[in-house]
């Protein structure tokens, strides 16, 4: 039996993500105090291609920060364990992976998923009867990140 406390069990999604603008000055604050980044908990933004932000205290929270890296581009990279996300129509899922997938026709972050065309290549906007999350779109690409 394991013990109560004894941390994380399972199989999580790490993945690294950016921090909005408003986790990017919570995060130098904290640092510049000398207090840890590790542990935080996030919630994806869907404004940025695998973005987070720093959860509102009602917020259900998405993930958790695992590691924190200085980047010249971002600001910071961070490594989060992801556990949860609400897709657009408002359904909660747990995330087991990210599956790239070519698309077609408008398609936005947060956006689920359907098949489009009779090639059975490429998908679209699921509206209320899609499947996954839109985390990350590649325009030059012609690809989507799905959260499933």
């Amino acid at each position: 039996m394991r013990p109560i406390g004894g941390g994380d069990v399972g199989h999580f999604l790490d993945i690294a993500c950016t921090p909005d603008e408003a986790l990017k000055t919570a995060i130098t604050a904290l640092l510049a105090e000398g207090a840890g980044v590790e542990g935080r908990l996030v919630k994806l933004t869907w404004a940025g291609n695998y973005e987070v932000t720093n959860p509102a205290a009602t917020d259900i929270p998405d993930g958790q920060i695992i590691t924190c890296e200085k980047d010249s581009y971002n600001g910071y990279i961070l490594g989060v364990r992801l556990f949860h996300y609400k897709d657009q129509n408002d359904k909660h899922h747990t995330p087991v992976a990210i599956k790239t997938l070519k698309y077609s026709g408008p398609l936005s972050l947060h956006n689920s998923v359907v098949t489009t065309g009779t090639a059975w290549e490429a998908v679209a906007n699921g509206t209320t009867g899609g499947w996954g999350a839109v985390i990350a779109k590649n325009t030059s690409a012609g690809t989507v990140d799905v959260l499933c």
